[in-house]
């Protein structure tokens, strides 16, 4: 079964072209946004956030020393019994220090699960990235090869102009003459 195109301008594949370019960047932006915006996340826990909770861990212990040799000196002075307000200052230095250590060890596990997401969101993503890369590559080949081979079909004169360009390469004259 042979059918007949009838192609006469190849300029909407031309047009269509940029299009496909513009849709593989978008899709390769959209893929790696999210595991940029990971990314810069799992940096700032591991640099910032890891150093604040450990630094506060040690200055709130400090805190929590200095409230413990108040009290301490309460205790051994000559009062029977430490005022009360050493004793609350002491148990909230502790409680501080504990909130430091919980917040440091919540970081810590926050980082390891981002690990991990970031792992399975990489390869998850992985088929989708390989087709945006190299299959839009080979689909960019084979349009411009279409194109390349339709603008050629489209220089090929069709059966009809070819029994007129026959007559145009004979003598003009001869066939004004073969027509009289």
């Amino acid at each position: 079964m042979c059918a007949k195109a009838r192609v006469t301008d190849t300029q909407a594949l031309v047009d269509f072209r940029p299009a496909i370019i513009q849709f593989k960047e978008d899709v390769e932006r959209a893929l790696t946004s999210p595991g940029s915006d990971a990314m810069r996340v799992l940096s700032w826990l591991q640099g910032d956030r890891l150093s604040h909770w450990k630094r506060e861990i040690r200055v709130r212990s400090e805190a929590a020393v200095v409230a413990k040799s108040h009290l301490t000196q309460q205790l051994t002075a000559d009062k029977p019994r430490p005022s009360v307000d050493a004793r609350k200052e002491y148990e909230k230095a502790k409680r501080l220090v504990r909130e430091a250590e919980e917040k440091l060890e919540q970081t810590k596990r926050a980082i390891n699960k981002l690990r991990k997401e970031i792992d399975q969101y990489r390869g998850a993503i992985q088929p989708m990235a390989s087709v945006a890369r190299a299959d839009m590559k080979t689909a960019l080949g084979r349009l411009d090869a279409q194109i390349r081979a339709l603008d050629d079909y489209t220089q090929v004169q069709p059966d009809q102009k070819k029994g007129e360009s026959r007559r145009s390469h004979e003598d003009p004259e001869q066939g004004s003459e073969a027509h009289e």
